[in-house]
């Protein structure tokens, strides 16, 4: 079976189990890709055609209940993803004790980087403890700078667009893998002075899955001289 024919598996799943959330996160994780084939776009876009079907005929009936989301996050990768998603329009005040006990647990990477995002970006002061590579972290959340607002984040972003201004294209495939690098990172922040090494790794991983290794070697090359001529100014 196919990457693809695993995707539209489990999105059908969620789909017949009325797991809308997931089936919601789901395909649009697929849309935002680089690439998708004619006819997989084409599937994408029916199973898309049919949750807003869903969607349209559970209008009524209330948003998910708390609980009900707790549950998800004890689900699988997509479930934490989609409840995590969720989450994001509450208050998460109100749920901390949960919260805590989750992320004390090995969630997925990917869910507890974004559900440490939202801790941040609501301020909570409450600690929290994860453990992330067999190294455990316990953080205060109002002390944790959101990926977007972080110094390292914010001048490697410059400094891809700098480099890509003629390339977009490969500019939103390296904001995204920017992006990535950063919620990963939490509760840590890349500091401003990591922010050119951060910006090249980027960069480096774009061009090699692009197969364009000459351009990366270009742009590298043409930067370093501009670092050693304002070293010399």
């Amino acid at each position: 079976m196919s990457y693809y024919d695993e995707i539209r598996t489990e999105i059908e799943t969620a789909l017949n189990n009325g797991d809308l959330e997931e089936a919601r996160y789901l395909l649009k994780r697929e849309f935002s890709m680089p690439y998708i084939p004619e006819d997989v776009e084409r599937q994408l876009n029916e199973l898309n055609q049919r949750l807003r079907f869903l969607e349209a005929d559970s209008y009524e009936r209330k948003e998910a209940s708390i609980e009900h989301l707790l549950h998800q996050l004890k689900g699988r990768p997509a479930s934490q993803m989609a409840a995590v998603n969720a989450l994001a329009e509450r208050n998460l005040r109100t749920i901390i004790p949960e919260i805590q006990d989750w992320l004390s647990k090995d969630p997925v990477p990917e869910a507890a980087a974004m559900m440490i995002e939202l801790l941040a970006e609501q301020e909570i002061a409450e600690e929290f403890t994860i453990t992330k590579d067999g190294v455990e972290y316990t953080f205060a959340a109002d002390a944790v700078t959101p990926v977007t607002r972080s110094e390292g984040f914010l001048q490697a972003l410059h400094l891809l667009s700098s480099w890509l201004e003629k390339e977009p294209s490969l500019l939103e495939l390296a904001r995204t893998i920017l992006v990535s690098k950063c919620y990963m990172a939490l509760p840590l922040s890349y500091e401003a002075a990591e922010s050119a090494q951060l910006a090249k790794d980027c960069l480096s991983e774009v061009c090699e899955a692009m197969g364009m290794q000459e351009l990366y070697d270009s742009i590298i090359k043409k930067a370093d001289e501009n670092a050693i001529l304002k070293g010399l100014s």
